[in-house]
């Protein structure tokens, strides 16, 4: 077949397409609501309650968790909420989609890109976080750079070239950072190719390594075997004595690749140092008076309402870390979301003062801290103490 019949085909059915979605409705037989009428109810009820979520690569974290969310949260027998997850360039690209893009309503991006935003252009983006807010943290998601053995730190990348798969992505944007922090910027040459072809790369040795900030296990990763040469390049103040890497933990948490996430390249009982940027679900903020608003807002309630769902098989076992409470530095959460919160932080007591709740809960806290030993509890440790003291407060007073 010529290009010019593929061309000829596609024209013909372009016309096809425009002539049934704007010829005029057929009259209905006498007695039958109009066509029209009916016409419209459908599209009304379809687009009130459908939601998009500009997400990643389709071996990537975002897209599984987009996936996730429709998979849980879409109402399969009526239509009261639809999920539609959308491929997308990844997490600095999505903050540009949220922001610009017709038709997308929330994005998964990183916490560290409203800073880099505000920073490249003060003008443009000087007020992004105003525009700009999140519905929770996700995940951590971990840098992860693949290079061959020789390649034993980041020092070695010197004069080399690294894959940092697409521009404006989580992965771009994270790389660049890093290795200006480090003060490698300079020596080191970045390409923006897809993972499996920077894969093949770094094993033929035209490239030094290929990276992906994404959540453990990384789909592009998890199936590599360090039988075929190859192996995680580790990223702490051990790995580079010489270099200043407190300046990274000001911005990433220190992680560790784990073997159980990578058994073809971690041998059991070992781990490789590396550091973490947070994955968020952010959305534009849209004034509380338009469709957009209530629109997420009833995904924010149907989202938080089945929490406890997306810790269970066979979603992604990241879902497991994520704390809904959790608070972001710079960020300023969506309203309907910390309306949500506030409501289960101090949910009404039965027969009993919310006060007096409270009260007691920080001395159950106390108590509870002494018996375990002390120590300091973490907000995902809290607030599943909290549920706790909660039931057994409500089987008192009932």
């Amino acid at each position: 077949m010529t290009q010019l019949t593929v061309v000829s085909r596609l024209l013909v059915g372009a016309a096809i397409i425009f002539t049934l979605t704007t010829a005029p409705p057929v009259q209905a037989q006498q007695g039958e609501p109009a066509l029209s009428t009916k016409w419209e109810k459908a599209k009304r009820d379809r687009n009130r309650s459908s939601v998009t979520v500009i997400s990643g690569g389709i071996r990537g974290t975002y897209i599984r968790f987009a996936t996730d969310l429709a998979n849980v949260l879409d109402d399969l027998k009526g239509n009261e909420m639809r999920v539609l997850p959308i491929a997308g360039r990844g997490g600095g690209q999505n903050v540009l989609d949220v922001l610009f893009l017709k038709g997308i309503d929330m994005g998964i991006t990183q916490q560290d890109h409203l800073t880099f935003f505000k920073q490249k252009d003060p003008v443009l983006f000087g007020n992004i976080d105003k525009r700009i807010r999140y519905i929770t943290k996700l995940y951590n998601a971990e840098f992860t750079m693949v290079a061959r053995k020789e390649i034993k730190s980041f020092e070695d990348l010197k004069g080399k070239t690294v894959n940092l798969w697409r521009p404006w992505s989580a992965t771009d944007i994270g790389g660049q950072t890093i290795l200006k922090l480090l003060g490698l910027d300079k020596d080191v040459k970045i390409v923006h190719i897809d993972t499996g072809s920077g894969l093949e790369k770094v094993k033929s040795g035209e490239i030094a390594g290929t990276v992906l900030l994404a959540g453990a296990p990384i789909g592009g990763f998890k199936d590599l075997q360090a039988s075929e040469g190859l192996h995680f390049v580790p990223l702490d103040a051990q790995s580079l004595p010489n270099r200043d890497f407190s300046k990274l933990l000001e911005v990433y948490l220190p992680t560790r690749l784990k073997h159980e996430d990578y058994p073809g390249m971690i041998p059991a009982g070992q781990s490789v140092p590396t550091v973490a940027s947070g994955a968020v679900l952010a959305v534009y903020n849209w004034p509380e008076n338009t469709e957009r608003y209530r629109k997420v807002a009833g995904f924010v309630k149907r989202f938080f309402d089945n929490f406890e769902k997306f810790r269970q098989e066979p979603r992604h076992p990241k879902w497991k870390e994520i704390n809904l409470a959790a608070k972001i530095p710079g960020w300023t959460r969506f309203k309907a979301a910390e309306e949500w919160l506030a409501v289960k932080r101090q949910p009404p007591a039965a027969g009993a003062d919310a006060g007096d709740m409270r009260v007691a809960f920080d001395r159950f806290v106390k108590r509870y801290a002494r018996i375990s030993g002390g120590g300091q509890l973490s907000s995902r440790e809290r607030d599943q103490l909290f549920r706790q003291f909660y039931q057994m407060w409500q089987s008192r007073n009932q």
